[in-house]
């Protein structure tokens, strides 16, 4: 299950996204539940495209880090704290492999 925002969209991304997962159900959530559901592996993927801040990620990050997950970047990079303006890139939240 990859997990979506109805407020916060990427359309074209996401698409590029589930290109290589063509069996991938889709389901909208908020923020906070969309780390929650990828930490009890209720759901695989929370791809995030668009800005955000650091505050707006750092609990769920806790909250999925202490799962056994991750939250990097498409570059494969973890997520990094204390950058300037406290913004973050787009970023890919996952279950434990």
């Amino acid at each position: 299950m990859v997990l979506d925002s109805r407020s916060h969209r990427a359309p074209d991304k996401l698409v590029a996204f589930l290109a290589d997962l063509p069996e991938a159900q889709l389901h909208n959530a908020g923020s906070s539940l969309k780390f929650c559901k990828v930490a009890d592996a209720s759901a695989d993927f929370y791809p995030r495209f668009g800005p955000t801040c650091e505050w707006d990620v750092a609990a769920g990050h806790a909250v999925l880090a202490a799962a056994g997950g991750e939250v990097v970047g498409f570059d494969g990079q973890p997520m990094a704290y204390g950058k300037a303006k406290f913004l973050n890139g787009d970023f890919l939240a996952r279950a434990k492999a």
